[in-house]
């Protein structure tokens, strides 16, 4: 840490739009780590530690204050040399083993009590300041084992590009360990190369994101106008995270296979299951949701998925290697009716193939479309949020099963499970890879305690998903 502190020297980093669009949520993430061979030397406290530092310089932006410029937008990080604002990086003892966590099924509830709770937004802490990123690391009994949470804010990066800072992390780590060289790393953190990368033209979003984003309002002036502390502690009152239940559940290859291939016969249409899996997750959210009961059939309700976008820009492909925001958040309107009917093939097809058709949309062109609105005035940051206030307002599903959470070693191997943390926002819902990535899938859920009762008493979802914690 001190070759860090001593070098790193003040400087600035521009946001872009889409980095200030999410600011002041989080995404925190556990890792667990097994000490399958019982070896002594398992993923040393002060290697760990001594390569996040040195993984930092890298990142120096890590260790800055989320700043707004003049016009209510949080649009750079300041990083000052004499006033930084540190990780907090913190490593704990515990009297809970891996053996126990497993028994568990990897439970969030069963983890130590150092490590159980993740800040869900980013809020100052006692002395009024917003930290950038936690890590926070639990030995189990006996060195057994491993957890590792980690939290960054989400101005910094977006999940994929979190995860290639922990891939990274562990590659310093193991290369310090065995004395190689370092390789230089080829990521990119540099806002510019967003930018960079976006056609001259655009064409015209879809109506719902249009209509949300374009939907200027008290509230979402309110909310661009606050500082980004103030924001975060706003979204952190009025969202009901401790009234939340969540749960992880398993889809088999062979389940979502046989889902996907019916809903296909069923619409005629070319499905992925990323579409499938989107309409049966939000059909089971709307139907379990008690908050919607009352919403006549023809009425609208908006289904959100956020779209990476780093592999769709054909004329960058260095954009893979790309840490910042790179997602957009398309809206999908539906009729209560489409998302109120029976679980069958029929129904789900035609939820899916609305998916499919706005992913279709998600082209170089929409992206400019997206960033350019997004960037328009200063309150666009906040319009989205302002306009889903209300927690019956939708349902949002990001989609994490490409990620390569399973790539992240330290010299003892992967992961054994990943795993989001027991309190989150309600009405969301993450897609995870297994660790074999054989095609199945773990689907992180998070409702309101009394929807998730009527979401574990849905014959459909209990059939294809296994409950898993």
């Amino acid at each position: 840490m001190d070759k860090f502190t001593s070098t790193i020297k003040s400087q600035t980093f521009p946001l872009s739009c889409i980095d200030a669009y999410s600011s002041c949520v989080t995404i925190p993430l556990y890792y667990f780590f097994e000490n399958k061979n019982s070896d002594g030397q398992f993923m040393p406290s002060a290697l760990l530690k001594d390569s996040f530092y040195a993984t930092l310089q890298e990142f120096p932006f890590f260790a800055g204050h989320l700043r707004m410029d003049t016009g209510g937008v949080d649009s750079f990080i300041s990083v000052d040399a004499d006033n930084l604002n540190m990780p907090d990086y913190a490593e704990y003892g515990s009297d809970v083993s891996f053996s126990d966590l497993k028994a568990a099924s990897f439970s969030p509830s069963a983890l130590p009590s150092q490590i159980s709770e993740a800040d869900v937004f980013s809020t100052a802490n006692k002395d009024g300041v917003a930290k950038l990123v936690r890590i926070k690391i639990a030995r189990l009994r006996d060195n057994s084992g491993l957890v590792i949470l980690a939290n960054p804010v989400h101005a910094l990066t977006d999940a994929y590009g979190f995860c290639e800072f922990m891939k990274r992390w562990s590659y310093v780590c193991k290369a310090t360990a065995t004395e190689t060289s370092i390789v230089d790393s080829c990521l990119l953190t540099d806002r510019k190369a967003l930018h960079d990368s976006l056609l001259d033209e655009e064409e015209p979003i879809d109506d719902t994101t249009a209509m949300v984003l374009g939907k200027k309002s008290m509230l979402s002036m309110l909310l661009a106008w606050l500082s980004p502390e103030q924001r975060a502690e706003f979204y952190n009152t009025i969202t009901p995270c401790a009234l939340t239940d969540n749960h992880v559940f398993y889809l088999s290859n062979e389940k979502l296979r046989a889902l996907k291939e019916a809903a296909t016969v069923a619409s005629g249409a070319r499905l992925s299951s990323n579409d499938v899996i989107t309409a049966v997750l939000s059909m089971v959210a709307v139907q379990s949701n008690q908050a919607h009961d009352g919403n006549a059939d023809d009425e609208t309700i908006i289904i959100n998925f956020p779209v990476d976008f780093r592999k769709r820009l054909n004329n960058k492909p260095n954009m893979v290697n790309y840490t910042g925001n790179c997602v957009v958040a398309p809206m999908l309107p539906f009729q209560y009716r489409e998302l109120r009917a029976e679980l069958n093939d029929e129904s789900i097809a035609t939820c899916a193939v609305k998916v499919r058709h706005l992913v279709n949309r998600v082209t170089p062109q929409y992206v400019r479309g997206c960033v350019d609105l997004i960037g328009s005035e200063p309150d666009c940051i906040a319009r989205s949020a302002a306009h889903s206030s209300s927690i019956a307002s939708g349902f949002c599903l990001s989609n994490h099963s490409r990620i390569d959470y399973y790539g992240v070693d330290f010299g003892h191997g992967s992961p054994v499970w990943i795993n989001p943390p027991k309190v989150y926002v309600p009405n969301y819902a993450t897609i995870l890879p297994t660790s074999t990535y054989d095609g199945g899938c773990y689907v992180y859920l998070s409702l309101l305690k009394g929807d998730m009762a009527r979401a574990l008493e849905n014959k459909f979802w209990c059939g294809v998903a296994d409950l898993v914690n």
